[in-house]
């Protein structure tokens, strides 16, 4: 095999050229750590005081409470529903659900009868907080 003098020529002076940057880049490095800090860190604490923050003793001695989850109005007012319409002899033996939203109630499921489906209506409608009732009760005999 035969080398060329050109070949090895570039190679050294490629070589040549990285070593110098990188110490170039060596001594930049250095300078920064022989600067000087910022003016705001030289600065000691005045006469040598120490402030220490100190807790309130009467916030200290009250107990932390627990966060509260939020209540969900709906989920409270379709559950007086359900209670009430439980309640009613002739309407809990009736597969009736009750969903609500922003005091509006409807009413899912079966009832028997049109009596029992109006009366369920009635009795949705009679619970505190329900402003108005969407009847949605299907009439199927036997139910």
């Amino acid at each position: 095999m035969r080398t060329t003098k050109t070949g090895r020529g570039a190679l050294t002076a490629v070589t040549a050229a990285a070593a110098v940057l990188s110490l170039g880049a060596c001594d930049q490095i250095q300078s920064l750590w022989k600067s000087e800090p910022p003016a705001q860190a030289q600065k000691a604490p005045a006469e040598g005081k120490i402030d220490i923050a100190k807790a309130n003793p009467v916030e200290a001695s009250k107990p932390v409470e627990p966060i509260k989850p939020a209540v969900d109005e709906n989920k409270q007012l379709a559950g007086k529903v359900k209670s009430a319409l439980g309640a009613d002899p002739a309407l809990k033996m009736l597969a009736i659900d009750a969903g609500a939203s922003d005091g509006v109630v409807t009413l899912y499921g079966t009832a028997d009868n049109k009596k029992n489906r109006d009366k369920a209506e009635r009795v949705a409608s009679g619970v505190p907080g329900v402003r108005a009732v969407k009847n949605e009760l299907v009439i199927v005999a036997g139910s």
